[in-house]
């Protein structure tokens, strides 16, 4: 099941990218630098039809 990131403030989408060991740095879009992302996965249904 592919899996992808898309940026919650400039709409960017990416794979997930390795993280800065640096402590705080945490993940950044690479477009804008900002940190809220929602992760999207490929054929996942949260409630499915019976």
């Amino acid at each position: 099941m592919p899996v992808w990131l898309e940026c919650d403030t400039c709409g960017d989408e990416q794979t997930i990218p390795d993280r800065d060991d640096t402590p705080g740095g945490g993940t950044r879009c690479p477009v804008c630098g900002e940190r809220p992302f929602t992760v999207r996965r490929k054929g996942l249904a949260w409630h499915p039809d019976p």
